[in-house]
């Protein structure tokens, strides 16, 4: 880990953004503040890199972890504000989350849209900053090639969808599977109310000592 091999000197000559970003490893606060975007499995210059890094954070704060009892765990805390994006780095962040011994809360401070709704109400505990958004919705296709190929992955997306996304929101929320059948197919926006209602997260922030 970073913490462990930086030396004293390097330190101090970290610039303030560096040393921003150092303080924040070290307090465990991780950001999802962009949208995650592969085209045809190439990864997007400056986007979908921010999945493998945010897997690669929960993994080395569970590999600290190892030697202690869970409820004496340092949560970590996954603030978003993302428009979603593409569903195998999204996937790779939900199911970092969702193996994660080590506490994941995830913070709404902007948006849950898409993608990025399914990644927030994976945490652990989950909160939302007072009018933020959320977005439910059955996502973007996006198929390429013949007209064969483009079949086959609409065939698997909406394999996805109904066997992974549909059980996902299910499990992770107090909808009933007909109620989720009857939105799944529209643009479903909600207030941090609504997310509340439904399940989709545990409180509403009021005191911001509780999400620092």
């Amino acid at each position: 880990m970073l913490k462990d091999f930086m030396p004293d000197q390097a330190k101090v000559s970290l610039n303030l953004n560096e040393y921003l970003a150092y303080q924040d490893y070290l307090d465990r606060r991780l950001y999802l503040n962009t949208a995650i975007s592969y085209i045809e499995g190439i990864v997007l210059v400056g986007e979908s890199s921010i999945a493998n890094e945010l897997v690669g954070w929960i993994f080395d704060y569970n590999r600290d972890d190892q030697d202690k009892p869970i409820e004496e765990r340092k949560p970590i805390r996954l603030y978003i504000d993302s428009p979603g994006g593409d569903i195998i780095g999204g996937s790779a962040i939900i199911n970092a989350i969702k193996v994660s011994k080590t506490p994941v809360y995830t913070i709404n401070v902007g948006q849950w849209s898409s993608m990025a709704f399914l990644i927030g109400i994976t945490g652990h505990r989950r909160f939302s900053l007072p009018d933020m958004t959320f977005l439910m919705h059955d996502g973007n296709l996006f198929a390429s090639g013949s007209t064969n190929k483009a079949q086959d992955k609409m065939k698997f997306d909406e394999r996805f969808e109904n066997e992974v996304i549909r059980t996902h929101v299910l499990k992770h929320s107090n909808m009933k599977p007909v109620e989720y059948d009857a939105l799944a197919r529209v643009e479903y926006y909600m207030l941090p109310q609504d997310a509340l209602k439904h399940g989709f997260i545990d409180e509403i922030v009021e005191d911001i000592d509780t999400i620092l």
